[in-house]
């Protein structure tokens, strides 16, 4: 079978849960028709906006946000090629949150309504479908988690840990998917931190050897001792798709 994932992200992160035949390979790659590109800020999602459509990430980054009422945001999630964008918002007639581009990248619109025929015509693509977005559930419990009861150090290397987990699934096409663009206000507003507690944080870290920082980008050189630093267990990151799974 001719390998589809190679040059697809989308297909590369749905067959991370269970093998794919030919017909799921092409109701898959149909999610990537017309690409469009977007400059790096720009907004991708408004919240209260009608929510008509979701996105695939093929190229670039991007994250979630809530504005508050004081004039902070809070990002609720940051999105990694092969990451489907505005899912949570299925069954919403509304966007509840927005999305904005951390890096140039290419996204295609996926009208909801066209979810119908994937779920009609495949019953491996539907499951699918509904695992990420229990995955998604869990990543959200356990960034909770790191919100509450970890220690700023912990908070970091966790996320930043998380997230290299996260590439490697989707087989990102980046040229080194251990340098992420990620700014400290972007991390702050994610963790809950100030910009200059994480450039404490930042600072303590490179003396240790554990990353790197320039250029509005992160190099992390040592993920199994950020690993260590924030005690991370990947068990709500595993494929919820037993092996048994069609």
């Amino acid at each position: 079978m001719t390998n589809h994932s190679e040059g697809s992200c989308i297909v590369k992160h749905f067959e991370s849960y269970a093998d794919l035949d030919e017909k799921d390979h092409q109701l898959l790659l149909s999610l990537e028709e017309g690409p469009h590109e977007w400059p790096k800020n720009a907004l991708l999602l408004q919240q209260g906006d009608k929510s008509d459509c979701f996105y695939t990430l093929s190229k670039g980054w991007a994250c979630s946000f809530r504005d508050l009422e004081d004039g902070t945001r809070q990002v609720l999630d940051v999105y990694v090629p092969g990451d489907i964008v505005g899912l949570r918002e299925f069954s919403f007639q509304k966007r509840i949150t927005s999305a904005i581009m951390l890096s140039d990248a290419e996204l295609c619109a996926f009208p909801r309504h066209h979810l119908d025929h994937v779920f009609s015509s495949s019953l491996v693509l539907c499951s699918i479908m509904f695992m990420i977005t229990s995955r998604d559930q869990a990543i959200l419990l356990e960034r909770l988690v790191n919100l509450g009861r970890r220690s700023a150090r912990q908070k970091l290397a966790h996320f930043l840990v998380e997230l290299s987990y996260r590439l490697l699934r989707t087989n990102a096409y980046v040229e080194n998917h251990l340098s992420l663009p990620l700014s400290q206000s972007v991390l702050g507003d994610a963790l809950g931190l100030t910009t200059v507690h994480v450039s404490r944080t930042f600072q303590e870290f490179r003396q240790e050897g554990l990353l790197n920082t320039g250029n509005a980008h992160l190099e992390l050189l040592d993920i199994k001792g950020l690993e260590a630093v924030a005690g991370f267990d990947e068990f709500y990151l595993e494929s919820p798709i037993s092996e048994s799974h069609p």
